[in-house]
């Protein structure tokens, strides 16, 4: 979320809020300028996905603006964690354009299609792992979790350890990765329960008379 955080500074700069309040009013326009290239880069980055809006990598190249890897085990994939604190900070728009509409509705709509349903995940006692437990996926009626990454043409979730392969189970990575690093949780959870439905019923509210 580093980008987004830094957006986050030069917005409130741009709207004099809270403790921004006192700065320089120079910095105002520039902050508002900077603020408005950050959105238009996050909208060319929101992946198309066989010409179908989707989400967002965690991270992108810096000059074609497509997916790209980081560490070994952070492949260029869909990401169900940065998403969610992009999709966040555009529903902060106060006058949010039809672009800026369709990329939250396009990625909303993503997040819904691939959450797993009927799982959760859980650290399980193991005295004989290095660090005395296992993080395994368990079937759970009721419960939902999202994959942090996810295949840029099959939307399957993916699981990658040091070795930089792909698996399609958190089991089949090594378990020091498998428990030191977050593969699976419930990022999007209340963005889609509560936050998207109330920016739905804000943005589409009437015009006061």
């Amino acid at each position: 979320d580093a980008m987004v955080r830094a957006l986050r500074v030069l917005r409130d700069v741009a709207r004099q809020h809270g403790a921004y309040a006192s700065l320089d009013f120079g910095l105002v326009a520039p902050a508002k300028a900077a603020v408005e290239r950050g959105i238009g880069c996050i909208l060319r980055t929101q992946y198309r996905q066989r010409g179908t809006l989707t989400a967002w990598c965690a991270q992108h190249d810096a000059k074609t603006l497509l997916p790209t890897k980081a560490r070994a085990f952070e492949l260029a994939s869909l990401s169900g964690m940065e998403t969610v604190g992009i999709v966040r900070f555009l529903m902060e728009t106060e006058q949010p354009s039809p672009e800026i509409r369709q990329a939250i509705e396009a990625a909303v709509t993503w997040l819904d299609k691939v959450k797993i349903s009927g799982y959760e995940v859980r650290d399980e006692p193991d005295s004989k792992q290095p660090r005395g437990f296992d993080r395994v996926m368990v079937p759970a009626p009721g419960h939902t979790i999202w994959a942090r990454f996810y295949d840029l043409d099959t939307n399957q979730p993916l699981y990658v350890g040091r070795d930089g392969q792909k698996h399609t189970r958190l089991s089949d990575i090594e378990v020091e990765r498998r428990t030191g690093y977050a593969y699976l949780g419930t990022w999007p959870a209340k963005l889609l329960a509560k936050e998207y439905p109330a920016w739905q019923q804000r943005v589409n509210a009437p015009a006061p008379k």
